[in-house]
């Protein structure tokens, strides 16, 4: 029986040309081909969601807002804490918590603001 040698430098020089290959096409996957692992698939809809969500809500919102018995003192409110966290102040709490949540929606907060903001200046010019 005849004994083979095996020769270990091209054995190495494979390993490696095998491991970029496989470095290589995973790149290709995620950038060339847009393939997403199932959690970061999951979290863009989650996002996308909560987008559509707060763009449904956001025009009952303001309307609400307007038909406020004080809505001259909270728009004054509003338009003082225009870029702040503090906005949220300006709004009833039920206006900006979304169904079936107990806390305050900061998107919707912006998202209501934003197009209360929108119309006020638009009247005074």
């Amino acid at each position: 029986m005849e004994r083979i040698e095996v020769n270990w430098q091209a054995v190495k020089v494979s390993l490696w040309a095998g491991a970029s290959g496989m470095v290589v096409g995973a790149y290709l996957l995620v950038q060339a081909f847009g393939f997403l692992s199932p959690s970061k698939a999951e979290r863009l809809a989650s996002e996308e969601s909560d987008r559509a969500v707060v763009a449904a809500l956001a025009p009952g919102c303001a309307e609400d807002f307007r038909s406020l018995p004080d809505v001259k003192v909270r728009l004054g409110a509003l338009v003082a804490s225009r870029g702040s966290y503090r906005a949220k102040d300006a709004f009833p709490p039920e206006l900006v918590t979304r169904p079936g949540k107990t806390y305050v929606d900061h998107d919707l907060v912006r998202a209501c603001r934003n197009l209360l903001l929108k119309n006020q200046t638009a009247d005074l010019k």
